[in-house]
């Protein structure tokens, strides 16, 4: 563990465009991601398809050379840690508690994995007690070193949208995942992208999108909005992105009658978090209808 003040030359610079950088701000692990840094972050009583949704979404960002952070929560955050780095990744935690304290407790495995990833973060020294507002004033920080912040599952009340705010006020590109409109989860990501202030997400190529339309998909310092090239930009298979030739795959298994995830996803032999995301997109583009229970089928005229 070592301790940096923002005079320091390994300081992460992005922290200093906070109006009150932390100092010190303590760090584990390398922290020497050259390339973009992407937040994924959202409730942590996401249900199973926003979990499999994540570690998809950020297993597929992690292949294309980008680091996922979040927060090491329950929920969204575990998530996409764990599909980041088991798509072979990299992948880095802001805490809100000291770096040797683990919380959640079951993510000890998982903070340790951490630790030798992209590493952990936290403004707290060893042995400062928690509060529920250590653990919302780590959001900003979150914000801070990362180039874009997505938002997946989170009711109206969800943590998650202090670091969208922060997000905002550091003009760092927001997007979020639309979600079924009948759950209350789906609230906070439907209505920014109804409101404009986020892009609405559906796989990786559209993040790379949103970071490139923002003008900061390789920014590794500097102010918003200033890009400044490196040797990890994301590579250029992202514009070949294969998700249209699969949402025409599950569009092929949809009849008048609906059928559970599952069977759709058997049908057109693919995993379920793709199958999920792909009938999202065809629900969005009025081709799929999702009914009660979960369910699926083609919409009338499709």
């Amino acid at each position: 563990m070592r301790a940096l003040d923002p005079g320091h030359p390994e300081y992460p610079a992005r922290l200093r465009d906070l109006s009150r950088p932390p100092a010190p701000i303590f760090l584990q692990g390398p922290w020497d991601h050259a390339g973009p840094i992407v937040a994924v972050v959202g409730s942590r009583n996401a249900r199973p398809e926003g979990i499999e949704l994540t570690r998809w979404l950020a297993g597929a960002l992690a292949r294309e050379g980008i680091a996922v952070v979040s927060g090491l929560a329950r929920g969204i955050d575990g998530a996409a840690h764990e599909g980041a780095l088991e798509a072979g990744g990299r992948s880095g935690a802001v805490l809100g508690t000291p770096l040797d304290e683990v919380y959640p407790p079951e993510h000890r495995d998982l903070h340790e994995q951490l630790a030798t990833s992209l590493g952990l973060m936290s403004e707290l020294a060893p042995g400062t007690p928690t509060t529920r507002r250590t653990f919302a004033a780590r959001n900003r920080i979150l914000a801070a070193i990362s180039h874009a912040v997505i938002l997946v599952q989170a009711d109206v009340k969800s943590g998650a949208l202090i670091t969208v705010r922060a997000a905002e006020r550091l003009r760092r590109p927001v997007g979020a995942v639309p979600w079924n409109p009948t759950d209350e989860l789906a609230a906070s990501p439907n209505a920014l992208i109804r409101e404009g202030r986020a892009v609405l997400i559906r796989n990786a190529r559209d993040v790379l999108t949103l970071m490139g339309e923002a003008h900061s998909p390789v920014m590794a310092t500097g102010a918003p909005g200033a890009p400044v090239a490196t040797t990890a930009t994301p590579s250029s298979r992202a514009l070949d992105d294969p998700r249209p030739s699969i949402e025409r795959r599950v569009l092929a298994e949809l009849g008048r009658r609906a059928e559970p995830l599952d069977v759709v996803a058997t049908r057109a032999d693919l995993p379920a978090a793709e199958t999920s995301a792909a009938l999202l997109a065809l629900e969005l583009a009025g081709l799929a209808r999702r009914e009660p229970g979960g369910r699926f089928r083609l919409a009338p005229g499709a």
